[in-house]
């Protein structure tokens, strides 16, 4: 009798066992991909999911800065907790890796800022990502503020797309090999992606909106061809197109209950970025830029600010660019110089130009200290910034690809 119940226990228990030694563990806290000028933050790790190690990579971010402004409006110094963010990642099974990113903003109350799932399991080299997440532009918009080189992001990603820009949606990703050269690509739709916008204290400001139920062409899209190769023993250069097209949407404004729809306007972006890193892997350098173009109904405004009738539309084209260079002389430091300059999209005749100068100590491998200076002048008005960031990062850190 024992011995026919231990024959027993082992025929139903084999295939488990079986399963579990030909299962190789997979990635689940890292991406797995790096391009040049990518965030340095996150940590990798191994588990598989026929073990109690399954738990999600978990993280936190901490962000919060000090700065001193002098600009034609005001002047004054501020302290602000920018962000708390809450990140988990994992794969959910060896064909799907998901992650999650809940942001509280200057104290308030948290929202998910990204929270998706990369299905892996097609043949050949094909992602497809399903959720709330960042779009796939360039390489700046694709990252988490905390991750920029500079306090903010470059001025004409900011004034052409918004301070951040991410929507629910889905989104292909392919990547082939040209020779020795990656090359991806990526297609993506969305409910929306309007962006945030940067609220003017005091004025009527226009609020974008997107049907709430559209047809298929209504739909918010986006496109990316993307290509790397070596440069010598220990550079890497990378070239990028990117689009996004927003084809029905509408301006409104409070309190004055007037809106204006059937508007739309798109976005392209060209971009290079150059990396070096030295034999030591301690001294590093990165430099490149963006060139982008606003094209469409790119603004609103009421007609008369006191007894508004109808709303202007500014149907035009912008055109903004933007500049960097990065040195790292060691791990603990590091220096950058910015220059953007970009058409303002209430009318495009005029423009602005920021400078941004920088000094990165990291004091730890997560913990980083920046003192920066940004200038901006041009027709939209003359500032400048004095600011002491500092970046807490708490365990992982991990959001979606970035190339």
């Amino acid at each position: 009798m024992l011995t026919k119940s231990i024959s027993k226990s082992l025929r139903f228990a084999l295939p488990s066992i079986l399963i579990t030694l030909s299962v190789p563990e997979v990635q689940a806290q890292g991406r797995g991909f790096d391009s040049p000028g990518a965030s340095r933050y996150f940590v990798t790790g191994q588990t598989n999911r026929f073990t109690n190690d399954f738990n999600p990579a978990i993280g936190v971010v901490v962000d919060a800065f000090a700065d001193y402004i002098d600009d034609d409006a005001m002047d004054g110094y501020g302290l602000q907790l920018r962000l708390v963010e809450l990140n988990a990642s994992g794969f959910v099974d060896p064909d799907a890796w998901a992650y999650m990113a809940l942001v509280s903003e200057e104290g308030e109350a948290p929202e998910v800022e990204e929270i998706a799932i990369n299905y892996t399991g097609f043949e050949g080299n094909s992602t497809l990502k399903v959720g709330r997440f960042f779009v796939d532009f360039g390489k700046q918009m694709q990252m988490h503020i905390e991750e920029l080189r500079t306090l903010e992001r470059p001025l004409p990603l900011r004034s052409f797309l918004g301070t951040e820009l991410g929507g629910d949606g889905i989104q292909y990703d392919n990547w082939m090999a040209l020779g020795d050269m990656p090359v991806r690509f990526s297609l993506g739709a969305f409910s929306s992606l309007l962006g945030e916008e940067e609220e003017e204290e005091g004025a009527a400001v226009p609020i974008g909106a997107t049907s709430e139920r559209s047809d298929i062409d209504e739909l918010s899209f986006t496109a990316r061809l993307t290509g790397m190769t070596d440069v010598g023993d220990e550079g890497q250069f990378q070239l990028g197109l990117s689009s996004r097209f927003v084809p029905d949407y509408s301006f409104g404004f409070e309190p004055a209950s007037l809106e204006t729809g059937g508007l739309s306007n798109s976005v392209y972006g060209f971009d290079a970025t150059y990396g070096w890193v030295g034999d030591t892997g301690l001294e590093r350098f990165s430099a490149g830029g963006e060139f982008l173009m606003f094209d469409g109904d790119l603004a609103a405004a009421l007609d008369d600010p006191t007894t508004p009738t109808a709303i202007n539309v500014v149907d035009e084209t912008a055109n903004g660019f933007y500049l960097f260079a990065d040195y790292g002389w060691n791990q603990v430091s590091s220096a950058g110089i910015q220059y953007a300059m970009a058409d303002l999209p209430s009318d495009p005749d005029l423009s602005q130009q920021e400078v941004d100068v920088y000094y990165t100590m990291h004091l730890t491998e997560l913990r980083r200290l920046r003192f920066g200076v940004t200038m901006s002048d041009g027709d939209n008005g003359d500032s400048t910034r004095v600011y002491v960031q500092f970046t807490n990062f708490f365990g992982n850190h991990a959001h979606g690809a970035n190339w």
